[in-house]
């Protein structure tokens, strides 16, 4: 039996193959190609109705208390407002002149909006409470609505939850 087997062959294509990988992958990170994924922060919020009523005005919908997880800048995140009725979504931003979070802001109004005392420094720390209020009757009492907190950056949603506005 003189037989020579493939195995050399094989060997050396193996090497060549695992050494142009590792190359590339190196070459990757050195030269910043591959990027080192941002994770979104963590935030568990207690929603709460606000004590006053809506009226034909408009007036305070929710209260929003981050209980705990992570500060989070004001700028990386927007709320979204939820109808669950009429699955209608109000996308509150925010306004740095203005400091706080706005939906539909022109020169001169907008129809909803979001403040609390604390944000005024950009960031939203643990036990902060933010107060959501329509300009106009945007959600009617007795309404379900669903608040979500979306991470701009990894637009990731970090919360969601539920509460009835009477």
């Amino acid at each position: 039996m003189n037989k020579k087997a493939v195995s050399p062959v094989v060997g050396t294509m193996l090497m060549v193959m695992v050494t142009v990988i590792l190359s590339a992958i190196i070459a990757g990170l050195v030269f910043g190609i591959v990027h080192k994924m941002k994770s979104p922060p963590y935030a568990k919020f207690v929603l709460s109705d606000a004590p006053s009523d809506i009226d034909s005005n408009g007036g305070d919908l929710l209260i929003a208390t981050l209980y705990g997880g992570d500060e989070l800048i004001c700028k990386d995140i927007k709320f979204q407002i939820v109808n669950i009725s009429t699955n209608t979504a109000y996308e509150l931003t925010w306004n740095d002149s203005l400091r706080c979070f706005v939906y539909h802001w022109n020169s001169t109004q907008f129809d909803m909006y979001a403040y609390g005392d604390d944000i005024e420094d950009r960031i939203i720390s643990p036990s902060d409470k933010i107060t959501f209020n329509e300009t106009v009757v945007l959600i009617k009492s007795r309404t379900v609505i669903e608040l979500r907190v979306i991470h701009i950056p990894t637009n990731t949603v970090i919360y969601m939850g539920k509460v009835l506005v009477e």
